[in-house]
């Protein structure tokens, strides 16, 4: 605890995951674990570890205070980024790396600010958020296969189609536990609802109607789909974030192995 407190590394398990999860999924569509592939996450690392450091230091200048140290980290963090990205542009030409990088910079900086003003927690911010740290899946999946290619894009959308589902499912458990907020429980019900009623149609005419998507891609989103229309219909007013966080991160489990063997096939 200590170490990670004086290294200023992030707390958010769940952001961890959305960071690497798509990383994988991204390297293992495009069939390598080349150097290449490995300086990226070096690279994609320190340019998240960098958040926290950011986020003290924006804060503390918010109030007027000064916070050299996480400043210090926080420039450190951004050269190991930078000495681990920059062989990918200049050595192994992969310029579409630019504008990924110049995308998460700004995202970065965006969710940074929302932070400081506390509105990073609203559906917007956290779907900005998601937007940025899924981009490792078209990131690793270019750099996998050393050229530009649409897969990288499908990549991405089904990173973020997944990744949306516990930010809507999280909206609803927290609010239910809340008895002042009833208008507030009353939209997010409808909202995650809404989204996974139209995420499951979605699947299932890509699945069996288009048939751009294998049944694998149904099994990997089955197991978000099915806790959430569980609670729709049973709803509770009990919350254990641990376990709800375990659960989330077996399900994200599931859906990096089904999504793979998706794409990996394809």
């Amino acid at each position: 605890m200590r170490l990670r407190a004086s290294l200023k590394l992030p707390k958010e398990h769940g952001a961890w995951a959305m960071l690497y999860v798509p990383f994988a999924v991204g390297a293992v569509a495009a069939r390598s674990l080349r150097a290449s592939v490995l300086l990226l996450a070096l690279s994609v690392s320190f340019v998240f570890i960098a958040r926290e450091s950011l986020l003290q230091w924006m804060r503390a200048r918010s109030r007027g205070q000064t916070q050299d140290g996480a400043r210090a980290l926080l420039l450190l963090y951004l050269a190991l980024a930078a000495v681990s990205g920059a062989p990918l542009i200049l050595g192994y030409r992969l310029f579409w790396l630019v504008p990924f990088g110049i995308a998460t910079i700004a995202l970065l900086l965006f969710n940074a600010r929302q932070a400081v003003r506390r509105e990073d927690r609203t559906i917007t911010g956290e779907m900005l958020a998601i937007l940025g740290l899924t981009l490792t899946a078209p990131a690793a999946y270019y750099v996998g296969r050393g050229a530009w290619e649409s897969k990288a894009v499908i990549l991405w959308a089904v990173c973020i189609l997944y990744f949306a589902s516990s930010v809507f499912y999280l909206k609803l458990r927290v609010y239910a536990v809340n008895p002042r907020k009833q208008r507030a429980r009353l939209f997010a019900w409808r909202t995650c609802a809404a989204y996974h009623l139209l995420l499951a149609a979605g699947l299932v005419g890509f699945v069996f109607f288009k048939g751009s998507l294998s049944l694998l891609a149904m099994a990997a989103f089955l197991p978000v789909l099915l806790r959430t229309f569980k609670y729709l219909a049973r709803p509770t007013n009990q919350l254990n974030l641990k376990r709800i966080g375990l659960l989330e991160m077996s399900y994200a489990l599931v859906f990096l192995v089904f999504i793979s063997l998706t794409f990996r096939g394809a």
